[in-house]
């Protein structure tokens, strides 16, 4: 498994993954092409984007936001997706284990994310000691 920035050509293959893998069930989330690519594009120009590799074939993608909260201190994952064919191989503990110890050379002190409760982002998430804050909560209104 390789983990390398993004680049610009692998945007619509990010973007695939993006909208088949969270249409899918506990996320329901009815993207389309063309917005996926869209979210994807804004990722690569605001944020830092690794696309995960198997022989030489794109195989998922994770984003992070080096400035939510205390930029330089807080890593917030953004986006996590790896294709069905590759899910429950080890691949995201992987990935995640690489994240922290780059971002903690970096001078970072925390990881946080967001994930539904009882996903397989969360299993992962609990696997490698990510727990729900004690300090913050997230809040929501539906509109």
């Amino acid at each position: 498994m390789d983990l390398r920035k993004t680049v610009k050509g692998d945007l619509p293959f990010i973007a695939r993954i993006y909208q088949e893998e969270f249409s899918k069930p506990p996320y329901n989330e009815p993207w389309k092409k063309g917005d996926a690519l869209k979210k994807m594009k804004t990722f690569f120009r605001t944020q830092d984007c690794y696309t995960i590799i198997i022989n030489k074939e794109i195989i998922g993608f994770i984003v992070i936001n080096p400035h939510f909260f205390c930029p330089g201190t807080v890593a917030f994952g953004e986006e996590l997706a790896i294709t069905e064919k590759y899910q429950a191989r080890g691949i995201g503990t992987k990935v995640l284990k690489k994240i922290f110890e780059m971002y903690k050379k970096r001078g970072f002190k925390v990881f946080m994310g967001i994930s539904l409760q009882g996903s397989g982002a969360y299993r992962l998430y609990s696997r490698l000691g990510i727990t729900p804050s004690k300090v913050n909560v997230l809040l929501e209104k539906e509109l």
